[in-house]
């Protein structure tokens, strides 16, 4: 139960990086808002909420909820809450991941400078800890580095080729692969869309405060695949997370543009 339980905090976080445009807004501010749901074969295991602002501000701000459902919620309860900020035009990033799981909270809280590099603060069970680590490249968190991938598709870019982002998720290093696949129609609550499928895959990293990262020896591996609308909105409609419990599933539910002006 806990490879479950663990299986599907993972494609919580995998979802968080997909599901963010450009900022988002606190609130009940104009921006665009999304629901998913995220179900293991008939079973309802989350639902996830987030709030997308409109451009404009000095910084680009990314949040997302998500909380257990049905059985989920009675064997092992769980809420995530995933926040980004970045300062527009710049490389520096703040993060912090809150996680609560049986009513057991844990933080990681993140900024990456301009310099490959991060620095986390982690706070569980009354302890601090503090990590360094050299990056390969421009750092990325759970949730800006889709926001890149986002931006170029609805930039509308020929993204034939592999995508690759160094992530850093508050405890382990990996370079993630968004491999571009068949475009497809996806049928949602809000219509059909036509989408660009990328398969992702995701290479664990070796890192140190002062040691340059590399592929630790595992390979490659297979995570599942997401769609992406091909449009200027580039709105993610689903994903397929391979977990050990086998495929979990995250659809939209619902969307809504809140009038940006």
């Amino acid at each position: 139960m806990r490879a479950r339980r663990g299986a599907v905090i993972g494609a919580l976080a995998l979802l968080a990086c997909w599901v963010l445009p450009p900022s988002v807004a606190e609130g009940a501010e104009p921006g665009e808002r999304a629901r998913y749901r995220v179900s293991y074969g008939p079973a309802h295991l989350a639902d996830l909420s987030l709030e997308v602002g409109c451009e404009g501000a000095e910084e680009e701000r990314g949040r997302l909820f998500a909380r257990s459902r049905g059985m989920a919620s009675q064997v092992h309860p769980f809420r995530v809450q995933l926040d980004t900020v970045r300062a527009k035009g710049a490389g520096s990033l703040k993060a912090q991941t809150f996680i609560e799981e049986d009513g057991v909270p844990r933080r990681y809280r993140s900024r990456f400078g301009e310099e490959p590099r991060v620095r986390t603060e982690w706070e569980f069970r009354g302890v601090t800890r503090r990590e360094e680590a050299l990056l390969p490249g421009r750092g990325h968190d759970l949730l800006s580095w889709m926001l890149a991938l986002r931006e170029r598709v609805g930039r509308g870019e020929a993204l034939e080729a592999r995508q690759r982002f160094v992530v850093w998720d508050g405890w382990k290093l990996v370079y993630l692969d968004a491999l571009p696949a068949e475009v497809e129609e996806r049928w949602t609550p809000v219509g059909a869309v036509r989408a660009q499928r990328f398969e992702l895959r995701r290479t664990y990293l070796s890192h140190g405060a002062e040691q340059v990262a590399r592929p630790s020896g595992q390979g490659a591996e297979e995570l599942g695949a997401i769609w992406i609308e091909l449009s200027e909105r580039a709105l993610p409609v689903e994903m397929a997370f391979e977990a050990p419990i086998g495929r979990v599933r995250i659809a939209l539910q619902a969307h809504q543009d809140a009038g940006c002006e």
